[in-house]
């Protein structure tokens, strides 16, 4: 593949990224309504370690997800090509989603799988945003040989 070919690689993953960002927060803000809400031993499940480390771990990819976002946008505000920023915002925001509604289906319990629930419904839907402009492996080999050319960090 060219370095011509790869430039067409990352055209869209801003608007993917925002999409992501958009399913990570309903799906999280799911969780954490939920959690409140339900009762376990005695207080709300929130509160308990193991949910409340799930929680934190969603806050902190979905605020990761935000900051590349500003920046490839930023970046690209600027008049630059923006290639590297969007194919790492595609990656990083496209994963994130993955694991943000993987354990607020964990965090529902039985409640996660069942079809008519939204977190169930995006958990089916966000599997091809790890595919959509190109798979997260392309990318991931697009940002590899542009750090080599650049001796380093890339962007």
């Amino acid at each position: 593949m060219s370095d011509g070919e790869l430039s067409v690689l990352g055209c869209c993953g801003i608007w993917i990224s925002g999409g992501c960002q958009a399913a990570a927060w309903r799906a999280h803000d799911i969780a954490c309504d939920y959690a409140r809400r339900r009762t376990a031993f005695g207080k709300p499940l929130g509160e308990h370690e193991g949910v409340g480390f799930m929680l934190a771990d969603n806050e902190m990819d979905i605020h990761h997800s935000r900051l590349v976002i500003w920046h490839t946008v930023w970046v690209l505000d600027q008049g630059e090509r923006g290639t590297h920023e969007s194919s790492m915002a595609k990656v990083i925001c496209s994963e994130a989603i993955w694991r943000v509604v993987d354990r607020s289906m964990q965090i529902l319990g039985g409640l996660g799988i069942t079809d008519d629930t939204i977190v169930a419904r995006l958990f089916r839907e966000i599997r091809p945003f790890r595919i959509y402009d190109g798979p997260s492996e392309v990318h991931r080999w697009s940002i590899a040989r542009r750090v080599l050319r650049a001796g380093g960090v890339a962007s």
